[in-house]
């Protein structure tokens, strides 16, 4: 899914192509609008653009003044320039800017219509074939140096680099980060990757991911970054020295802008990975900027963070820790996790089957573990009985992980396990293990389930409370710290109907509400339910009932 822009300072212009464009089964767009060049800028700063339909004068700042701004934040934006006048000086201007289509308002819809396919079209044209480059290009990235990744490892861990490295050390590393100046760190987590998938496609995924976000960086934004295992990533990002695009009036540092211009950037990233290896990864950017005496600390709560997803299951999530409500950012600090201490293979598969609440999955290697923990007494008292405590660490390191182990029923505890010495009636503990695990799945699952209900609701309560605002894409999928497309896809799934389809709904039952039982005037009740003018709304409540408010209010009023 791309995402469109379509500004102009004349709301009917904007609200029409809105209206079409909605109706347009053959494209499949996330639309945005703006009724001046500042108001597009502010969306820009915050939300990845595909496509840009623009008027090319307006008050204050033109449509060609705005393509500067807009390319700087994403060169890869197509352009469409929209006109009233046919004046050579300006055609030739946006063919400098390399304007996809410079249309004449009067030439109509279909013309702009074609317009928009043809730079979708272009749009994945590119992208395919940089796409082939970027993978060439990861083959190369391996030449990293290692002195590199063991200083930044050791500012994660809050190791004091000054003592251990010296000045000399640190500036032989040529880091493209200045101590000791504030820092942003930003870590990438792969959400699930199955025992299946390649240990090297493992590493290609974060040396894409890494390559990614370096080449969407502008260069007012320096960074360096590691990946510290097959599944997790961080980035240290700064500021550089003439990043006038990111200062505040009093010549301060808008860190805001940075971290909301570097979750934009985050969201293509994310699809990427999804389109070529088939997997979602998370983010989670930092409280705000940090010293680099906190910078362990914020890890810490980076990880913890990390884990509570983990166990709610949520995918392709991007959390602001700046923006976090108290009540996450608690129940971050305290959920614990499962452990990682666990020294087999068919430990760490059992935990995953428990994770994903497959039920005959972790009946089957609860089953394998028994049988070859017998294998291992008879052979081994010692040996046996540790890897017995293993597995019944990990059955219990779990239930901590879920916080369930109250729900589960008397017989199930652990305490109807024996501890202390090796089990004399082996077929009894086998029951009740898988008995046990068959439990932690169901819980799993039911928690899993309430997850998903519970974002849909945040999703809904948003639209209910806010149907005079914005209601796009990406500002429901910021307020649920989801990815935007793949929000769409989510509530789909789940909901079995389109969310533009829900928040359609909503508005013309809230009219339909307001019509009958209140004495508001159908302009008030357009402006109130985010309609820039009555038209649009009346259009709008025609196709949604099939008759206009006024008529509609009339024969509420005979009834």
């Amino acid at each position: 899914m791309y995402r469109m822009l379509i500004v102009d300072d004349e709301p009917a212009i904007v609200d029409g192509l809105m209206q079409f464009f909605q109706d347009m089964e053959d494209l499949e767009l996330d639309l945005c609008k703006a009724y001046s060049a500042s108001e597009a800028l502010d969306i820009v700063k915050k939300t990845k653009v595909d496509l840009i339909i623009s008027d090319i004068r307006m008050p204050g700042r033109s449509g060609l003044q705005l393509i500067d701004d807009v390319l700087f934040y994403w060169p890869a934006c197509r352009i469409i320039l929209l006109t009233g006048y046919s004046d050579f000086e300006y055609a030739h201007k946006a063919i400098q800017k390399n304007v996809d289509s410079y249309i004449l308002k009067t030439e109509g819809l279909e013309i702009i219509h074609e317009a928009v396919q043809t730079a979708l079209t272009k749009i994945d044209d590119e992208y395919r074939a940089k796409t082939v480059l970027e993978l060439a290009e990861l083959k190369l990235a391996a030449s990293e140096s290692l002195l590199k990744k063991e200083y930044l490892e050791a500012l994660l861990i809050g190791e004091e680099v000054d003592e251990t490295w010296g000045r000399h050390g640190i500036e032989s590393l040529s880091l493209q980060i200045n101590s000791p100046e504030p820092l942003i760190l930003i870590a990438a987590r792969v959400d699930r990757l199955e025992e299946k998938v390649p240990n090297r496609i493992k590493s290609e995924v974060q040396w894409f991911i890494r390559n990614l976000l370096a080449d969407r960086l502008p260069k007012q934004l320096r960074a360096e970054a590691i990946h510290l295992d097959r599944a997790e990533s961080v980035w240290f990002l700064q500021p550089a020295q003439d990043a006038d695009r990111f200062v505040e009036q009093g010549g301060s540092i808008d860190w805001r802008g940075i971290i909301d211009y570097t979750k934009g950037l985050l969201e293509p990233v994310q699809s990427s990975c999804r389109e070529e290896f088939g997997v979602s990864v998370s983010f989670i950017v930092s409280r705000g900027p940090l010293q680099w005496e906190e910078i362990s600390g914020e890890f810490e709560r980076i990880k913890d963070v990390f884990k509570q997803y983990a166990v709610t299951g949520q995918p392709m999530a991007i959390v602001d820790l700046g923006t976090a409500d108290d009540g996450a950012k608690r129940e971050a600090r305290e959920l614990s996790g499962t452990s990682m201490t666990v020294m087999n293979n068919k430990l760490i598969a059992l935990e995953k089957r428990l994770d994903a609440g497959d039920v005959s999955g972790a009946a089957l290697l609860t089953s394998e573990l028994v049988q070859q923990i017998k294998l291992d007494i008879a052979c081994s008292y010692t040996i046996g009985m540790e890897n017995y405590y293993r597995l019944i660490l990990a059955f219990l390191s779990y239930m901590n992980g879920i916080q369930h182990s109250n729900s589960l029923e008397p017989e199930l505890r652990m305490p109807s396990i024996p501890f202390l010495e090796a089990p004399t009636e082996w077929e009894s503990v086998e029951e009740r293990m898988l008995r046990l695990s068959e439990s932690i799945c169901r819980i799993k699952q039911e928690q899993l389930a309430k997850s998903e209900n519970l974002i849909v609701e945040r999703i809904h309560r948003f639209i209910n409370d806010n149907l005079g605002g914005d209601l796009s894409l990406a500002r429901i999928a910021e307020v649920v710290y989801f990815n935007p497309s793949y929000l769409s896809r989510f509530y789909k799934q789940l909901t079995g109907r389109n969310l533009s389809e829900y928040i359609n709904e909503t508005k013309s039952e809230t009219a339909v509400r307001l019509l009958s039982q209140t004495q508001m005037k159908v302009s008030e009740i357009a402006l109130k339910l985010g309609f820039e003018s009555p038209s649009y709304f009346t259009s709008f409540f025609r196709k949604m009932i099939g008759t206009t408010p006024q008529d509609y209010r009339e024969t509420a009023c005979l009834k």
